[in-house]
């Protein structure tokens, strides 16, 4: 579970954001909609949903491009870019146009993640300096990287060298036959073998003395944590028995397609058992033996498109009970199915394993307070003279006063006359017209 994540000098945000999953306890609508998890005794509460508002070039895709990015540092374990990515995901493996662009001084990228696993939380924090915008030929390294467990300190790092590591809060998960009263001498060892643009955590904490909190942490960020950069052009597929050449048909996602009004064809999925590739198959016709169709990318609408390829992650992180960050998750899909897909992420009796969505959007439609909870709904907005960006929730405006932002106020009304901000007058009236008198627009 996520409990919280926050980033410095990122893209549009100069002085930072804080991303909170953390419920305001001061709040009690929507009770049912928190997720709950023990660590060390005490109950540690989440939100099940946030939704992201806010202007185009605001900085909402920022949020999650600063996700995903810490996200491939850990799983790379290492502040370098991909030697050959493939991925088609240039925000993640290449850092080069990350930090802010629009200050004096070239500052670090502080990464700061809080989640919880399997009865331990953690909260690990990189930041990362990768120059100033735009700067070549710039030496990357880790300027600091800490790890605590159970709110407890467990390691801190900077760039040369490690300056305190502590692992009496983890004595019973240290690698066999380490020794507490060895931690001086480790930490010594260690930070004569550190390296600038790797991650402690990843190799010398893993090899000398944890790689069980090690694995877990991975494990976290790699299943766990499922970020999707650019959703609009991404595919997801539901596991295959194997690459031979078979049309497969689900039956949940075809239950899906029918649920959602998609009549006509039956789709099937099918591995190219050369490529190693997955398609997804428009079923035109079917008998016995065999089935006949089309690539459904030649005849299916992207609404279509968009609702089978994003069905299987969605599934998936309700079944392990991730957390799952999408940029524009409604792109080209009815309202009602994203509000039916915030539901289900409600509901206590189908999320049993306690997934999360976040998602940006421009549709105000989910400014519902029978829908979301003030503290599940987000802004963020951009000063026309820092050009940075700042997030607030809604939950965030006073309770009273002329102000005020009550649990039963109309918020998508609110939203529009501007009382929360994060939104934009827009006319190009005057611009068009003046193209269409042929005026070039050049200065």
């Amino acid at each position: 579970m996520l409990l919280n994540f926050a980033c410095d000098n990122f893209k549009s945000f100069r002085d930072g954001f804080q991303f909170n999953m953390i419920p305001e306890k001061r709040m009690t609508e929507l009770d049912y909609s928190i997720l709950a998890v023990e660590i060390a005794g005490q109950k540690e509460l989440g939100l099940s949903a946030s939704v992201i508002y806010g202007p185009n070039a605001a900085g909402k895709t920022s949020i999650v491009n600063a996700m995903s990015c810490m996200r491939q540092i850990v799983l790379r374990g290492n502040v370098r870019d991909a030697a050959d990515d493939r991925s088609g995901d240039h925000v993640s493996s290449g850092l080069a146009l990350a930090p802010f662009a629009f200050r004096e001084d070239a500052a670090p990228i502080r990464f700061d993640a809080t989640f919880t696993v399997h009865g331990m939380k953690y909260r690990y924090v990189i930041a990362v300096f990768l120059g100033a915008f735009l700067e070549k030929d710039t030496e990357r390294y880790i300027d600091r990287e800490q790890l605590y467990v159970n709110d407890t300190l467990v390691f801190d790092r900077t760039r040369d060298a490690v300056e305190k590591l502590k692992l009496d809060a983890i004595a019973d998960h240290l690698n066999v036959g380490y020794e507490l009263k060895d931690t001086e001498k480790t930490r010594k060892a260690m930070s004569n073998n550190i390296t600038a643009d790797s991650l402690l955590l990843v190799t010398d904490f893993n090899s000398f003395c944890s790689k069980k909190l090690v694995s877990e942490i991975r494990h976290w960020f790699e299943e766990q944590f499922i970020v999707v950069n650019s959703s609009d052009r991404t595919r997801f597929y539901p596991g295959m028995p194997e690459d031979d050449g078979r049309a497969i048909i689900n039956g949940y996602i075809n239950k899906i397609a029918q649920e959602a009004g998609i009549i006509g064809s039956d789709f099937a999925y099918v591995n190219d058992p050369e490529t190693h590739t997955t398609k997804l198959m428009s079923v035109l016709q079917k008998t016995d033996s065999k089935l006949y169709g089309l690539d459904a990318e030649r005849i299916e609408s992207v609404g279509t498109m968009r609702l089978i390829s994003l069905m299987p992650v969605i599934i998936s992180a309700l079944h392990s009970g991730a957390v799952l960050v999408m940029d524009e998750l409604d792109a080209s899909l009815h309202p009602m199915i994203v509000m039916n897909l915030i539901t289900i992420f409600h509901n206590d009796g189908v999320n049993t394993n306690g997934a999360q969505i976040i998602f940006n959007t421009h549709n105000p439609i989910y400014l519902n307070h029978s829908l979301l909870r003030r503290d599940e709904i987000k802004f963020v907005e951009r000063d026309k003279e820092t050009k940075s960006s700042s997030l607030y929730a809604l939950s965030d405006f006073r309770a009273n006063g002329e102000a005020s932002v009550r649990k039963t106020s109309d918020y998508m009304k609110n939203y529009f006359i501007s009382r929360y901000g994060a939104i934009e007058d827009i006319d190009f009236t005057d611009i068009i017209a003046d193209v269409l008198k042929g005026a070039d627009g050049a200065d």
